[in-house]
């Protein structure tokens, strides 16, 4: 018969931190501001295009519930469309004035 001369160890187990895995949040609450993005391409002079591109990505995201990816797309549209909206602004400003300086000029 065999005799053991260390008794077995039952202590605590290993040192083992179980971690949930990180939840991104829900993709359907992020906007993709694509009715805005396609105001912009006749309000901003075409500059509305980059974030069309922006909201359609971010809209892509957002379908396969990728919401890190949905946000990021999002924020670029959201600011390339400020962007736009700002510039197309002005430029719709400075033709009105133009205009109605070159009309001035000719009466």
């Amino acid at each position: 018969m065999a005799t053991y001369s260390a008794s077995p160890s039952y202590g605590a187990p290993p040192n083992v931190v179980y971690v949930a895995p990180a939840y991104g949040g829900d993709a359907s609450q992020v906007h993709d501001w694509l009715i805005w993005s396609i105001i912009n391409i006749f309000v901003g002079w075409g500059g509305g295009l980059l974030p069309l591109i922006f909201s359609i990505i971010c809209r892509s995201h957002k379908n396969s519930n990728d919401a890190a990816g949905a946000r990021t797309f999002s924020i670029l549209a959201l600011v390339f469309n400020i962007l736009a909206t700002i510039g197309g602004v002005i430029g719709w400003i400075y033709l009105i004035i133009f205009f109605a300086v070159i009309a001035s000029i000719h009466t």
